[in-house]
C-alpha cells in the first residue's frame, strides 16, 4: 500500500531518491506509453503500482474485449478500477469502456501488448511520474 510521506520515495524500505534511478527513467519520457501513463491520476497510478509490486497480479495482454479465463485485465483497466464483468450486461459495458480506453491509451496498450514495456519499466515510470509531481511515497 502506498501512502504520502516526507522528501524521498521509499519502496520496500529502499530509498529511491538516487539520481541514477531518476536518470534511468528519463530515457522513456518521450515514449507514447509514458505519455499515456501520465494521463492517469495519482490515485490510479498508485492503484497500478500496488498491483504491480504487492499483489503480483498477472496483467492480461490482448484481453480488451472478451476477458476469458477469470480475471484478465490490462494495467489501464486495473488503474481505472474497472472490475471483471460477471453478467452479460456488464460484459457489454466492459467492452464499450475498453474500446474508449484503448483509443485514449493506445500508446501504452500497444507497448504492453507487444512486450515493449515490462512490469519493472512500468514500476519505474510510475515512481518517476509521482516524483515529477512532487509526491513522496512510502510503501508499507
Amino acid at each position: 500500500m502506498l501512502i504520502f510521506k516526507n522528501n524521498s520515495i521509499h519502496n520496500n524500505n529502499r530509498v529511491i531518491n538516487n539520481h541514477e534511478d531518476i536518470v534511468s527513467t528519463a530515457r522513456f519520457e518521450n515514449e507514447s506509453w509514458f505519455i499515456d501513463l501520465q494521463k492517469l491520476s495519482n490515485d490510479e497510478l498508485m492503484r497500478m503500482y500496488n498491483i504491480i509490486t504487492i499483489d503480483k497480479y498477472e496483467f492480461a495482454k490482448n484481453a480488451w474485449y472478451i476477458p476469458l479465463e477469470g480475471d484478465k485485465r490490462c494495467p489501464i483497466m486495473i488503474a481505472k478500477g474497472y472490475k471483471i464483468p460477471d453478467t452479460p450486461e456488464k460484459m457489454v459495458e466492459f467492452q464499450d469502456t475498453a474500446k474508449i480506453l484503448e483509443q485514449e491509451y493506445s500508446g501504452f496498450i500497444d507497448a504492453w501488448d507487444f512486450g515493449y514495456i515490462t512490469r519493472q519499466s512500468i514500476e519505474k515510470a510510475i515512481l518517476h511520474i509521482l516524483e515529477i509531481r512532487s509526491i513522496e511515497i512510502t510503501s508499507t
